[in-house]
């Protein structure tokens, strides 16, 4: 149930940046009273609440970059309005609202210090010794754009809507005489004996005339279209086309190589532990005592204290900048310290030093000119799109286009959606990637592409759809082969379907599967459930049929991919609540988890009806540009 809250009350990290929506009128004056106007009409209003509708654009957004990473990062605001998700963005929007309002009612909430006291026990906000860092703390908060009031307010009304959860549906449980028949149901098992008539072992069927295989042809014309061609010209600038003249100097590489110098060292590491105390005088004790020569661990043990090993550290591993410069302040390893920071005294131990070194330039300087090569091309490469767009926007084709960057005009007669020719193979010359592919075919024909950038950044392409070709069925006498062996293999499946249903018949008539199965081999499964799952996997289709079954010794026909399998029923495991007991308890728990969050929907239902709830679409829609 309290996943449901959630989903009702995604209000962590919300910032609300009331956007200007601007219009633009013939009238001076009349766009500032139609903005005032805008902002002033609420999109939404959950009893005394209103929620403009730039705030519930906002959500909406991030709503869409949440679930972009779903769809691979292609999911446009555009495409999430068309599926219809602003209706779940404002169905979070009301939710929360009404929670919210509940809550306050039944005055829930939590104090500031209390408040305080659970946010330093977040780990998000706490450094490598698991203690709170206000440092992070502030850093986190910036990086969503939160002051801390914002924040503790958004906190506050999330741990307000948790208490209202538990008083709504904690501790919510179902009865036994529901939770037990729907465990038995879910949990039975069962056990075939199957044999599979597979259809490529089937006798070939004689061969059939033309006309046979022209019906069956003109039945079944899926398998036999040509797809959409297109024949596309196109301007294509790469790397490789203006990388070869660069030559880097000297000078260049040895500059390069000092910038970089960073970047070819690997830092000194150092092994550290640490004992922190809270007394400096303690501090000073231990570290005399091990200095002497006493052991480390075990006098951190006579101390009551506990060593924290920190690992293999640079300096800017360690956790606060104080015991940096104390940990590789020291000439080697040893023992430093006390060293003071808000955590108390420190005194570290440096077991072994691994020396920082840096990488000669004899050693990179095949990297470093790879990387100017690159970089002055991709320079180069930028002017030229540059000077292709001026040139493609002048309304000069793409043979003209070519000769002002100086390359030449790629031409393919025709492609299909995946870059190959008609014949199969890659078209020449065609660059196989996403970002052409779909351009060529998202293109209108006649129309002429943006001038577009590939992903990888390896350069540029601008293109022109010259022809489109329809999807069509292949000519009979072009795919006269292919019909014949589809036809076949219709046949051989139409040939194991009836082995296997006269099989089926037999043992109906008390044979056994072994003794109609010929030369296919009788298979036991694993018990599995009616959904397929189990012990072990069977096909969907074939639980299905098993679990219709009333009793073991029934028989089922199941045409499978390829193959038609025979099926009996052998055995059926009942499931047991006694002796399945950590099955049941976690079967116990998704209902109840179930019915917790039917208990929030009522709730929710009801809340509705004392705090009325308007929206007002137009609000939302003017929002977005037409």
């Amino acid at each position: 149930m309290l996943d449901a809250f959630r989903k009702a009350s995604q209000s962590w990290f919300i910032k609300i940046l009331f956007g200007l929506l601007i219009l633009s009128f013939g009238v001076w004056g009349i766009g500032d009273v139609v903005r005032m106007r805008a902002e002033s009409t609420p999109a939404i209003t959950v009893g005394k609440q209103d929620i403009s509708a730039s705030e519930v654009v906002e959500e909406f957004r991030r709503d869409v970059e949440r679930l972009s990473a779903m769809f691979g990062g292609k999911l446009s605001v555009d495409q999430a309005r068309q599926m219809g998700l602003m209706s779940r963005t404002i169905a979070q929007i009301v939710d929360r609202s009404l929670l919210d309002q509940a809550a306050d009612h039944l005055k829930l909430g939590v104090d500031d210090n209390t408040l305080r006291k659970m946010i330093a026990n977040t780990p998000a906000f706490q450094n490598e010794l698991h203690v709170f860092d206000k440092n992070i703390y502030e850093r986190a908060l910036m990086r969503v754009g939160l002051t801390e009031r914002q924040y503790l307010n958004l906190e506050r009304g999330d741990i307000a809507r948790e208490q209202l959860a538990r008083l709504v549906g904690g501790g919510v449980s179902v009865p036994a005489v529901m939770a037990d028949p729907l465990f038995r149901y879910r949990n039975e098992q069962r056990v075939a004996e199957t044999v599979t008539f597979p259809a490529d072992k089937m006798p070939a069927p004689a061969k059939p005339d033309d006309a046979t295989l022209q019906a069956f042809y003109k039945d079944h014309p899926t398998p036999f279209m040509a797809p959409e061609l297109r024949a596309v010209s196109a301007v294509v600038l790469r790397t490789a086309d203006v990388s070869g003249d660069i030559k880097p100097s000297d000078q260049d590489i040895e500059k390069a190589y000092q910038v970089r110098q960073d970047e070819f060292q690997t830092p000194e590491t150092r092994n550290i532990q640490q004992v922190v105390f809270a007394d400096k005088n303690k501090a000073q004790a231990f570290a005399d005592a091990v200095r002497k020569g006493g052991d480390f661990t075990a006098a951190a043990k006579a101390d009551g204290q506990e060593v924290s090993d920190l690992g293999w550290l640079d300096r800017r591993q360690m956790p606060l900048e104080s015991l940096a410069d104390a940990a590789f302040g020291a000439p080697g390893p040893g023992v430093v310290g006390p060293v003071q920071s808000p955590l108390g005294w420190h005194v570290l131990r440096i077991s072994s030093v691994v020396p920082g070194k840096t990488r000669a330039l004899s050693d990179v300087r095949s990297i470093i000119i790879q990387d100017l090569v690159k970089d002055e091309a991709t320079n180069r490469l930028y002017a030229l799109s540059t000077k292709l767009e001026d040139s493609i926007g002048s309304g000069a084709g793409i043979e003209e286009a070519a000769g002002t960057v100086g390359v030449r005009p790629l031409k393919v007669a025709a492609m299909d959606a995946k870059g190959d020719a008609p014949d199969g193979k890659p078209a020449p010359g065609v660059p196989l990637t996403p970002e052409f592919l779909a351009t060529a075919f998202q293109t209108p024909q006649g129309e002429t592409s943006e001038v577009t950038q590939f992903k990888d950044n390896s350069g540029y392409f601008v293109l022109h759809v010259d022809k489109v070709t329809p999807p069509a069925v292949k000519p009979f006498e072009t795919v006269k082969d292919q019909v014949l062996a589809a036809w076949t293999e219709e046949r051989k499946a139409q040939a194991a379907h009836k082995q296997a249903e006269a099989a089926a018949e037999r043992v109906k008539k008390g044979e056994t599967l072994a003794a109609v199965a010929g030369p296919f081999k009788v298979e036991t499964t694993q018990p599995f459930l009616r959904t397929g799952g189990g012990t072990a996997k069977v096909p969907p289709l074939l639980a299905a049929e098993m679990f219709k079954e009333a009793a073991p010794g029934g028989i089922a026909v199941v045409p499978l991919q390829g193959s038609t399998m025979v099926a009996r029923l052998q055995s059926i495991i009942p499931a047991d609540p006694k002796n399945q007991t950590v099955a049941y308890d976690n079967a116990r728990k998704k209902l109840d988890e179930a019915l917790s969050e039917d208990l929030t929907q009522e709730y929710l239902a009801v809340l509705q009806k004392d705090m009325p709830v308007h929206i007002n679409s137009t609000a939302i829609d003017e929002q977005f540009p037409k």
